[in-house]
């Protein structure tokens, strides 16, 4: 049974946790084209390096326990943190795992960042759910047909790691997860931008997601 991505309209504006991107380890500029060339990392082993963090009443965001940790406390809602440059093609690749909290949350990767209203969202769940998302102009628009979350019996479930690559090559998005294709969709609205990490709750909040072994990759 496929479930509804309903609460990223609860978004608030001015979450928006912004990086420096002088901080950030920039490796390859935005014209590298080898395929699988590295053009950003981070173990999150020194603090901040360029992400944007926060800690206030509904949740945080830090550098905690050797990676990036997510903690939403309240329902229906979502944070994010950007970093880096802009990328056009890339290949975005992080570990995710649930510290505490429900199952049935949400996390993973943002492509092509324009601003707090525009960018693409790819997420997959603990209890086994997965999507593309596009935000535009402050609307969420479901890559899906009928708006919802796909399952896949790929994503590993409770407090097990997951590997998530997110793929934006031209017109062509793809979510893959433990190393297998789970969603493809074209769509042209944004053609580069800054990449970053998101997670969510539903309607009982609690979600603490900690993500490691970030990298950005020439697809």
């Amino acid at each position: 049974m496929k479930k509804r991505l309903w609460f990223l309209s609860l978004i608030l504006p001015g979450i928006l946790l912004a990086a420096c991107a002088g901080n950030a380890t920039l490796i390859k500029p935005l014209d590298a084209t080898v395929p699988g060339e590295l053009l950003y990392e981070d173990d999150f082993s020194r603090a901040r390096n360029g992400w944007g963090v926060m800690e206030r009443a509904g949740g945080d965001i830090g550098i905690k326990y050797g990676g990036m940790l997510f903690t939403v406390d309240l329902p229906n809602f979502m944070f994010w943190s950007i970093t880096g440059g802009k990328y056009q093609d890339a290949q975005v690749e992080v570990d995710a795992v649930l510290v505490e909290g429900p199952m049935n949350d949400a996390f993973g990767v943002v492509c092509r960042y324009q601003d707090e209203d525009n960018f693409y969202g790819f997420i997959i769940s603990h209890d086994g759910y997965y999507g593309i998302f596009k935000y535009l102009d402050g609307n969420m628009v479901m890559a899906s047909e009928d708006g919802k979350l796909g399952y896949s019996e790929q994503i590993r479930q409770g407090g097990m790691v997951n590997h998530i690559q997110a793929v934006c090559e031209g017109n062509t998005l793809s979510l893959m997860v433990n190393d297998s294709t789970l969603a493809v969709v074209i769509d042209d609205s944004f053609s580069e931008g800054k990449v970053g990490l998101i997670a969510g709750s539903y309607d009982e909040p609690g979600v603490t997601v900690l993500f490691d072994n970030f990298k950005v990759v020439q697809p």
